[in-house]
């Protein structure tokens, strides 16, 4: 439980259809390891004297928080709730609330018992006649959490419920306050990454952990229009917030050999958008699709996407060797390495991977 309406409305749910519901709250930060942010800047967290903490300190810092302070180290731009979700929620975390003593003990009670881990995300499954589980976007489609979810494993999802998400979000804090639990109903949204808060730019929290290595701001001709301060403080197409002449630049690619910060001055550039990109890692929820091995069926083209909320695109896939080329229907902005590619057939998400390059591919027609 993280305390906001979405886990709190979930709890009670399940409640009131006859589960025994216990609470857990998961711990993945320590604030004192970041001093400078003042108070616990994750407010919920003083609101738990009435449920089991569960601490993922440690596990949070070496699978996730060191490899996405490494991916921006190196110019890459990393997506931690989705490697948080594969790992430690529905990886750790799972593999210790639903240990098989704790399975063993439940199902002692009774042959009909069973233990499920259920959270306030915005997604649906479904169960296949083979028995397989399927993740399906949230009816809300302003709040589908799904595409975070997307490198979550088949094991996992079978045995999760998402009790919210066949609701929309007003309903939900409708609900919720209808419960009596106007305080909750009327909290502001939580942060995907908790312990960064509302406070401060994210680039100023990593400059905490990443060595700060000014450079050049350059062209595409190479010419100096500034200095950046740092390379993983920058996004690919976000605005440089470089002042050379009339024009606003905005970030295009990071020389890392270099450490140039390479900048156009037009944020709708050509060169900022891309229709191919290839990704690695792939987690298919429920295996390969068939259609891989033959992209150019009409029938088969699927639809992806690479940001939250982002409309999705149609797509094709092909397989790379260890990787898979995505080829979207049409350009997007501003992909960066290290995002994550998500695909779905109608509202099923077949999974995801990481993106290792992007590019334009002109057509062949």
């Amino acid at each position: 439980m993280s305390g906001g309406v979405d886990s709190t409305l979930s709890a009670l749910l399940l409640k009131n259809a006859g589960y025994d519901v216990h609470a857990v709250f998961m711990r993945n930060w320590d604030p004192q390891d970041d001093a400078s942010l003042g108070p616990d800047p994750c407010p919920a967290s003083a609101d738990f004297e009435d449920v089991q903490w569960v601490d993922f300190v440690k596990e949070y810092w070496n699978q996730v928080f060191e490899r996405t302070l490494a991916d921006y180290a190196q110019g890459i731009t990393p997506n931690p709730d989705v490697l948080c979700n594969s790992e430690i929620k529905f990886g750790e975390f799972m593999d210790k609330v639903l240990s098989d003593e704790v399975v063993e003990s439940i199902e002692k009670r009774g042959k009909d018992q069973r233990i499920w881990l259920a959270t306030g995300h915005y997604a649906r499954t479904r169960t296949l006649p083979s028995g397989e589980t399927q993740l399906l976007r949230g009816l809300d489609r302003n709040k589908d959490q799904s595409y975070y979810l997307s490198m979550v494993s088949e094991q996992a999802l079978r045995r999760t419920i998402f009790p919210v998400g066949h609701l929309p979000k007003p309903q939900v804090k409708a609900m919720v306050a209808k419960a009596g639990l106007e305080r909750i109903s009327n909290r502001p949204e939580s942060m995907g990454i908790c312990f960064v808060g509302k406070r401060r730019k994210f680039s100023t929290f990593l400059a905490q952990y990443i060595e700060r290595s000014p450079g050049e701001a350059v062209d595409l001709d190479g010419r100096v229009i500034g200095q950046h301060k740092g390379l993983f403080a920058y996004t690919i197409g976000q605005a440089a917030r470089i002042h050379h002449g009339p024009d606003k630049w905005f970030v295009l690619n990071k020389d890392m050999k270099h450490n140039r910060l390479i900048c156009v001055n037009d944020s709708n550039h050509r060169k900022l958008f891309s229709n191919c990109v290839f990704a690695r890692q792939f987690q298919w929820i429920n295996g390969e699709p068939a259609l891989v091995s033959r992209p150019d069926e009409e029938d088969q083209v699927l639809e992806g996407q690479i940001r939250y909320r982002q409309e999705a695109i149609p797509c094709t896939v092909q397989r790379h060797m260890d990787s898979y080329k995505v080829t979207f229907s049409s350009p997007i902005r501003a992909i960066a390495e290290g995002q994550n590619v998500v695909l779905w057939r109608d509202e099923t998400c077949l999974g995801g991977g990481v993106i290792h390059s992007a590019f334009h591919e002109a057509s062949s027609a």
